[in-house]
């Protein structure tokens, strides 16, 4: 045996060995049957296809990780190829510690011909119904739900980005939020009078101008006797606050405000659940019949499986200046007496809304107090030290 044979020998067994490294993550993760959240990504065109696996590990680390992680090897030119890529390598096998609400997977992407391609997403069985996994391609801007449809078909380019695939991992968002409103707040807490005299209507309110909200969210009797009034909350999805404009919305939702100052769902009890990507930060809008709406001045964060927000512990926790009213006792809330939800609290307020409906009872927007009357109260003690203030959302 000559020294050449020789050496392409040791060449193909240090290969062979590379390749039996590379691929013994994968032999550990499917060992382990008990495993659950693996996503399998194949692509296939021109010919050829390749694959890689994102997978959650408890015991897995953020970085490369030798016990689960796996390289990428690359094949050939004409075959397209589809990656993870982080801080340090690229990786055919992906094992990250946890699973987050719109946790981002940055893929890697190249194709050696100008053609269709498909990538198709498999295990998806192995999440829970709480979870959806999107794909987004950022070269069209589209996101598809994988959990709707686990294929997307799309032209591929030799000088496309590298980096046109995202893949975003996203549980329903559930926001715990407790805010105050200046009308019916008491020093204590909130009051039900509107719940107990039963003039609370059993669909949302919101349906016209200025919320236009076509939501259809109703009840067949108000759920719980806490109840003081409906909500509108608004999610919107920017990098930072002030960007988080009305452009910016995914998703709006009817809830109900309790005397303790949280929002629920239609239901009474539990929280509101949206689950619309959100592909940056989450902000939310609270809107009312009639006091200024608010918005969190930072994201919300998620703590187990609900995201905390509470309003009324600073003035700061509404964005912009003079958001929220001090209601005394450390305390923040909503201002009130804003009758026609122009988003701000001004003589039209009096003159088109209170002065017309005083003496009058019922669910109506000059009744800032919430005590189902129109009187002097909801103009001296909420109207009156109110005006000039406006909306400070974006």
């Amino acid at each position: 045996m000559n020294m050449k044979t020789l050496y392409y020998m040791f060449f193909a067994l240090a290969i062979m060995t590379f390749i039996a490294l590379c691929l013994l993550p994968l032999k550990k993760i499917y060992a382990q049957t008990d495993i659950d959240n693996i996503l399998e990504l194949t692509i296939v065109g021109n010919g050829y296809s390749d694959q890689t696996f994102v997978v959650i590990i408890p015991s897995a680390t953020i970085g490369f990780d030798s016990d689960y992680d796996a390289y990428k090897l690359m094949g050939i030119y004409a075959a397209p190829q589809l990656y993870s890529k982080i801080s340090c390598c690229n990786l055919s096998v992906n094992a990250l510690p946890e699973l987050y609400t719109n946790m981002k997977v940055q893929l890697g992407f190249r194709v050696g011909a100008n053609t269709t391609y498909t990538i198709s997403a498999f295990k998806l069985y192995s999440f829970g119904a709480d979870t959806n996994v999107f794909l987004v391609d950022t070269k069209l801007g589209q996101m598809q739900n994988l959990m709707q449809d686990s294929t997307y078909t799309f032209f591929g380019e030799t000088t496309d980005d590298e980096t046109r695939f995202e893949i975003y991992y996203n549980y329903p968002l559930k926001p715990n939020i407790k805010v105050w409103l200046d009308g019916p707040y008491n020093g204590v807490s909130m009051a039900t009078q509107l719940n107990t005299e039963g003039v609370i209507p059993l669909a949302q309110p919101f349906s016209g101008s200025p919320w236009n909200y076509a939501g259809t969210e109703s009840v067949g009797s108000i759920p719980n006797s806490n109840i003081v009034d409906w909500v509108l909350i608004e999610i919107r999805d920017a990098s930072d606050p002030s960007l988080a404009n009305s452009t910016t919305v995914t998703e709006r939702q009817a809830c109900f405000i309790l005397s303790d100052g949280s929002i629920v769902g239609i239901d009474g009890n539990s929280l509101p659940e949206f689950t619309e990507p959100v592909t940056q930060k989450v902000f939310a809008v609270v809107y009312t019949r009639n006091h200024i709406p608010i918005m969190t001045a930072t994201p919300l964060l998620r703590s187990g499986d609900e995201s905390p927000y509470d309003f009324t512990t600073s003035a700061g926790q509404a964005y912009g200046s003079l958001a929220q009213k001090d209601l005394g006792g450390g305390v923040f809330g909503m201002y009130g007496g804003d009758s026609n939800a122009d988003g701000t609290i001004d003589g039209n307020d009096k003159v088109s809304f209170w002065s017309i409906l005083a003496g009058k009872s019922g669910y109506l927007s000059a009744d800032f107090n919430f005590d189902g009357q129109i009187n002097n109260p909801d103009k001296n003690q909420v109207w009156l030290p109110n005006q000039g203030m406006t909306i400070q959302v974006p």
